[in-house]
């Protein structure tokens, strides 16, 4: 689910006031070199590009990953995204503007012809692209209706969400286990209370609980939790015919996932082993 901060911060953007339900560090983690750019300002040529190309990687990796079905599990998840993609079409505007602009110091600085559209040559060539540049970033500032943008988000942010996600680890092992079917064994390990705070749900919140589970080969895995990710350990060194076995970490690290998205994940990691 999404959380975020309280009145204080109501006037910044959603995607700003989202906070991650556990304590895995994921946005910072991915953003970290980022921001050690943007937040003083890129101090060469080489930083600028990189900002732009890491934005463009960004923009094509997510509308690949909307593409899984389970990229999301709630509205308030895609409300979270929206904001942010809205904010990028916002800052896309903006920099293809001052890109434009770009054109017009280097020209100051005489080391480029002058833009001029009623000139000839190199001079109508640089005025004509900078015109697509500007042009490209006030219809990047029309695109979205303020109104409706703060409508959608609202909608998407009270939407009932009416299935049930786990909320510790307890909970997702015991929901996985009901799922895989017969082939699975459940064993209780767990160290009660269990700690249900979203804070520290990412690490361990008293739950040891296993799984093991026997794949279409006859090989049994030991299926846990454990720094942050989910294994799946072959109780076994190689298979019938002789192949090696190791340990599989799913590509999951949420502490808390939807339990039908993490029995995809586990058929999957088993299907790939042997």
């Amino acid at each position: 689910m999404v959380t975020m901060t309280q009145s204080g911060q109501q006037q910044e953007p959603l995607w700003r006031r989202y906070q991650e339900p556990d304590d895995r560090g994921l946005v910072d983690d991915v953003c970290e070199r980022l921001r050690l750019i943007a937040e003083r300002g890129p101090g060469d040529p080489g930083q600028t590009i990189a900002l732009a190309i890491t934005g463009a990687e960004a923009a094509e990796g997510l509308a690949a990953a909307l593409q899984d079905e389970w990229a999301l599990y709630t509205p308030q998840q895609a409300a979270v995204v929206a904001s942010a993609l809205f904010a990028q079409i916002a800052a896309a505007g903006a920099a293809l503007e001052k890109l434009s602009e770009c054109l017009d110091v280097m020209a100051e600085r005489g080391e480029i012809t002058v833009p001029d559209y009623d000139g000839t040559g190199e001079a109508e060539r640089l005025c004509s692209a900078q015109s697509v540049l500007g042009a490209a970033g006030q219809e990047a500032f029309g695109v979205v209706d303020a109104r409706a943008y703060d409508e959608a988000l609202e909608i998407l942010t009270t939407t009932p969400y009416t299935g049930t996600l786990p909320s510790n680890t307890h909970e997702t092992i015991t929901q996985l286990a009901g799922l895989l079917g017969d082939s699975v064994t459940l064993i209780p390990v767990c160290q009660l209370p269990l700690e249900t705070d979203s804070g520290a749900r990412g690490t361990d919140d008293g739950c040891h609980c296993r799984i093991e589970l026997t794949d279409h080969g006859g090989i049994v895995w030991d299926f846990h939790r454990s720094d942050y990710a989910w294994y799946l350990v072959p109780l076994a060194d190689r298979t019938p015919s002789g192949s090696p076995l190791d340990i599989r970490q799913l590509s999951m690290t949420e502490a808390c996932p939807h339990p039908q998205h993490l029995a995809v994940l586990v058929r999957q990691t088993l299907a790939e082993a042997v």
